[in-house]
């Protein structure tokens, strides 16, 4: 009678819906980072400790001991056009 009960519990056990396999591939599009990126350094020859925006790849900027931030930081703002002249 326990061997019975023993492999019933065992069966209903085993018997379950069987998960869903996960696919072997990475997923691409918005979550996949890029190779370039916009790189913050603090280089020790810049004046008053100020940061160094520049475009380069990611491995790069790690190995400057840079962090990747927004690409807005990396435009350059545009210069101003000819003054008028009076």
């Amino acid at each position: 009678m326990k061997l019975l009960m023993t492999l019933a519990v065992v069966l209903a056990a085993c018997s379950g819906p069987k998960s869903k396999p996960e696919s072997p591939l990475v997923n691409e599009g918005s979550s996949a980072k890029p190779e370039d990126c916009c790189c913050k350094t603090f280089p020790l020859t810049s004046e008053d400790g100020k940061p160094s925006y520049e475009n380069s790849n990611r491995m790069e900027c790690s190995t400057k001991q840079g962090e990747c931030v927004d690409e807005i930081q990396c435009q350059k703002p545009p210069t101003p056009a000819d003054p008028p002249t009076p």
